[in-house]
């Protein structure tokens, strides 16, 4: 079998981050940078794009360049402390779902190529191999490493490419934020709706008339019909 799967990685595979919890980090944050807490907040959650793209630099290049943004002149230590508790805010967010490692294994174990395509900021590549899935998946693609963005083609290309199949073999399953699916159907690719209890609130998904699923484990079934087989 050379068929391959692409993940979403947040909402589908991992719960996303609230703002309440992405926000108190930051306030905390601001402490150390020396800048006041609620504007720091708000920058963070402006520049989620620029941070997303890659376009502020590694972790403490954008932690340097937010602070400085909300009038701050962070020292080294400052930097580095607040690097620190970035890092531990994505620790917490970086474990598997319940179901979902299982889910993965059982896929894995029926011949399916495993890859991710993530849109994130520069934490999420920089712990990636302290993940439970690091091992489950041939390749990660993310979005600030790459410096595109779900749903430009681009960021699906990049793992298509690389898994050397056609899109037709490769499935995208995402639980529909930054609309992903739209990208992803676009391209030819087979694509599913994860709607499932770690489902992004806010991701648009109304309109979305293709395959869903409640559950990772109902993927299986679904996939044997939807994505054709290279080697047939």
């Amino acid at each position: 079998m050379t068929r391959a799967i692409l993940f979403d990685l947040f909402g589908t595979l991992v719960p996303g981050d609230t703002g309440v919890q992405r926000d108190e980090v930051s306030r905390r944050i601001s402490a150390v940078l020396g800048v006041d807490p609620e504007r720091f907040a708000a920058e963070v959650q402006a520049s989620r794009k620029d941070r997303f793209a890659g376009h502020l630099g590694d972790l403490p290049e954008t932690m340097r360049t937010l602070a400085e943004r909300v009038g701050g002149r962070p020292s080294p230590a400052a930097v580095d402390s607040a690097v620190r508790q970035r890092l531990a805010l994505a620790r917490r967010q970086l474990h598997p779902a319940p179901g979902v490692l299982a889910a993965l294994d059982a896929l894995r174990g029926n011949g399916w190529r495993l890859a991710l395509v993530t849109n994130c900021s520069a934490e999420v590549p920089m712990l990636w191999r302290e993940t439970e899935f690091a091992d489950r998946f041939e390749l990660a693609v993310f979005s600030s490493t790459l410096g595109h963005v779900k749903p430009d083609p681009r960021a699906y290309l990049a793992a298509v490419v690389a898994l050397n199949l056609p899109p037709a073999s490769c499935a995208f399953v995402g639980d529909g934020a930054s609309d992903e699916l739209a990208g992803a159907a676009a391209l030819g690719l087979p694509t599913v709706l994860a709607d499932t209890a770690i489902a992004d609130p806010w991701a648009d998904t109304g309109s979305w008339t293709g395959p869903r699923i409640g559950s990772l484990a109902d993927l299986p079934a679904l996939l044997d019909e939807l994505v054709a087989d290279e080697d047939r």
